[in-house]
């Protein structure tokens, strides 16, 4: 057998490939992870943010995160960053919590974010 293991009784077992590491930032699982879990009361209305903020906000945090070497931000950046914004981390969770089920919604929010990451990429190699 190509690519397998034989142990010593002569049994084959298939190597098992590495896991591949998908670069979704830390936040982005920390939501989805904690939207999908929670069933909390929901926030009212007028205390989410709207969907440019997040995304603004989300976008921020992230290029600070890229331009590090361990790829996490410091609890001051981070909190100069929500502060520019206006939010707090929670105000990131509960519009994640609330729009979970908008699938769609959600769709078109991570392809803004990334057509963004992109855009900041670009910029940041032009410099």
């Amino acid at each position: 057998m190509h690519g397998a293991y034989r142990f010593p009784s002569g049994t084959a077992r298939p190597r098992r490939r590495a896991p591949v590491l998908c670069p979704l930032p830390a936040l982005f699982v920390a939501l989805v992870t904690w939207a999908c879990g929670s069933y909390g009361s929901e926030p009212a209305p007028e205390a989410l943010i709207d969907r440019e903020v997040f995304i603004g906000a989300y976008v921020d945090l992230r290029v600070a995160a890229l331009r590090t070497d361990s790829q996490r931000i410091a609890h001051e950046d981070r909190s100069e960053i929500l502060d520019r914004h206006g939010i707090t981390e929670q105000h990131l969770l509960d519009f994640a919590e609330t729009n979970a089920d908008r699938l769609e919604f959600m769709r078109d929010v991570w392809n803004e974010v990334e057509v963004r990451l992109d855009a900041e990429s670009m910029s940041e190699e032009v410099r």
